[in-house]
């Protein structure tokens, strides 16, 4: 499929105290693309870079270095991130519904914003226009005059969903959009993420920090750690057949996910292709660390529907 999003060795760093103190690399040499209709699941535990990785693509940042390309065109001038912002190819749904809704706004009001923003006008004005919105993310027309605070959480994040599809973006950025809820809740709002996919054909990255959300969302999956993408490939193959030392970890943390899962992949004939970094970043935390693994830095490995970096 053709990509809507390609992301190009991609870096950032963000100054310590005052400048005083050590800066933080966030994200090194990032690279993937993200195909038209396409949802592809971002996990990793706090701190490898997921949310960094979201600015980014929204804009509200800049890499260091790199190239970030949206239909094509470079997304690293400022002034084209404005422009996809303000014209709502690429669209967010965000971690904390409540905090993401002005609390003195109604629902009518808070969904319709962005055709205010826009300039746009329907027929009859846009009271039918947000009804039919939140019809499709499973709102009742009784929501339009409440506030957020009068709504459950699974509400405020639907009216969320809303506001997000009103311009029919192209790219969908959600960034824990279910880490705020209970697990009947997440169902249903992946389900509605899904769904929304399917019927408008924009392309999702859905982040998370539980591999099992994605097993049936997913298209494919990408893995996190200290700013680096890991392992990346299609989700039946990570979930079940995990490469990288990492994933296992992450898959070991997800409850419903079996010992099997867990077990290392056969050997397999793959790839090589050399990168520059001085050692391995998981090394102090892997099982299978060899010392190897310190003195240089892991190969990229090619499989069928991605890569690892991993020397086994």
């Amino acid at each position: 499929m053709p990509s809507i999003l390609t992301v190009s060795h991609c870096s950032k760093r963000f100054s310590g105290d005052g400048g005083r103190a050590l800066d933080v690399l966030a994200l090194q040499d990032v690279s993937f693309e993200i195909g038209e209709g396409e949802i592809l699941g971002l996990a990793g535990e706090s701190g490898s870079g997921k949310t960094t990785l979201s600015r980014l693509l929204l804009g509200l940042e800049e890499p260091d270095e790199g190239e970030i390309y949206y239909h094509g065109t470079s997304f690293t001038s400022g002034k084209y991130a404005k422009q996809c912002r303000m014209n709502g190819g690429i669209q967010a749904i965000f971690q904390d519904p409540l905090a993401s809704l002005n609390p003195v706004m109604r629902v009518e009001e808070i969904v319709a914003e962005p055709f205010r923003i826009q300039n746009l006008r329907f027929p009859g004005g846009s009271r039918r226009k947000v009804e039919k919105l939140l019809a499709q993310v499973g709102l009742g027309s009784e929501c339009m005059n409440k506030r957020p605070d009068q709504l459950s959480g699974g509400e405020q994040q639907r009216v969320c969903i809303a506001r997000a599809l009103a311009l029919q973006p192209g790219l969908l950025v959600a960034d824990e959009p279910v880490s705020a809820l209970d697990a009947e809740l997440q169902g249903g709002i992946l389900a509605l993420i899904k769904a929304s996919r399917d019927q408008y054909g924009l392309a999702v990255l859905l982040v998370a920090h539980d591999l099992g959300l994605f097993r049936g969302i997913a298209d494919r999956v990408a893995i996190m750690y200290q700013g680096e993408i890991v392992e990346i490939g299609k989700t039946k193959e990570i979930l079940s057949f995990p490469r990288h030392p990492y994933t296992k970890e992450l898959l070991s943390a997800t409850p419903p996910y079996t010992r099997e899962m867990l077990l290392r992949v056969p050997e397999t004939s793959v790839e090589t292709i050399s990168t520059s970094k001085n050692s391995c970043s998981y090394w102090a935390r892997c099982p299978y660390a060899a010392e190897c693994c310190q003195d240089a830095a892991p190969p990229v490995k090619k499989t069928d529907s991605g890569f690892y970096r991993c020397y086994f």
